[in-house]
């Protein structure tokens, strides 16, 4: 997302109606390009796996558990599938299972020469992964396991999302579980945006809408950005501008 300008609206020049309609086209283009919306998808995915580590961190010191980082490596990219992460985890949760004890965990997905899942899982003090099982339940290349010693660096690497586009088309970025009631209120606010935040009440969630805005989900009321999206940045709303842009808006879509 472009940063958020400290120029009011109205310190910029004059618009006229011409004028406005090349700003509303290159608005468009801008918020529709690819390179936007990765940029949108790394930020929003970087803010949630931060506070999801965060929050899974400070269960696992109440629980007594420890952290231990895993890296599965494809063999061949091209047999790629999100079901053999949603496998892998489904074989570790059940071997947990049977000793009394639930998963957490965070993955995410990277493509840096082969595809490879790099995870961070939260176990109970006292129990090992045997390379030779986490290598059957791996069946689709390498395994790489170690005790994770630095939480926050490890956190900070997986929240790097690089190379975002070379990823296979609808694969997910992460993924995580094992969070309390708190840590999932917590990890579903850490996206929005702060002014959002800032009239949101406690403990409620938001989502997109699709006329626009966001809706509280458990109030259903509607909240709309006090700022409008230019080439130049976030800025205030100004209804003199906010007008015009509106107009031109409509006769770009009229003419498309």
């Amino acid at each position: 997302m472009l940063s958020v300008s400290p120029s009011p609206v109205s310190s910029r020049p004059s618009t006229s109606a011409e004028s406005a309609v090349r700003f509303a086209e290159l608005v468009r283009k801008i918020g529709t390009s690819p390179a936007s919306s990765s940029r949108k998808r790394r930020k929003s995915a970087r803010k949630k796996l931060i506070r999801v580590i965060r929050e899974q961190r400070r269960h696992a010191k109440a629980s007594k558990l420890r952290a231990v980082a895993v890296t599965l490596t494809y063999r061949d990219s091209a047999c790629f599938s999100m079901k053999h992460i949603s496998r892998f985890m489904d074989c570790l949760r059940r071997a947990l299972k049977r000793m009394g004890h639930s998963l957490s965990y965070t993955w995410v997905l990277h493509c840096a020469g082969q595809l490879h899942y790099h995870l961070m899982l939260w176990l109970p003090r006292g129990y090992y992964l045997d390379p030779d099982r986490l290598a059957k339940w791996w069946s689709w290349g390498s395994t790489w396991l170690a005790c994770c010693r630095s939480v926050g660096a490890l956190g900070r690497y997986m929240a790097k999302f690089e190379n975002v586009t070379k990823l296979p088309k609808g694969a997910r970025l992460y993924g995580y579980g094992g969070l309390d009631d708190a840590g999932k209120m917590a990890a579903s606010r850490a996206s929005l945006p702060r002014w959002l935040l800032t009239l949101l009440p406690a403990g409620h969630c938001a989502q997109r809408c699709l006329e626009g805005g966001w809706v509280d989900t458990a109030t259903g009321d509607i909240y709309c950005s006090p700022y409008i999206w230019t080439p130049w940045g976030c800025v205030s709303k100004n209804p003199h501008l906010n007008e015009l842009l509106s107009c031109a808006l409509t006769r770009c879509c009229g003419t498309s």
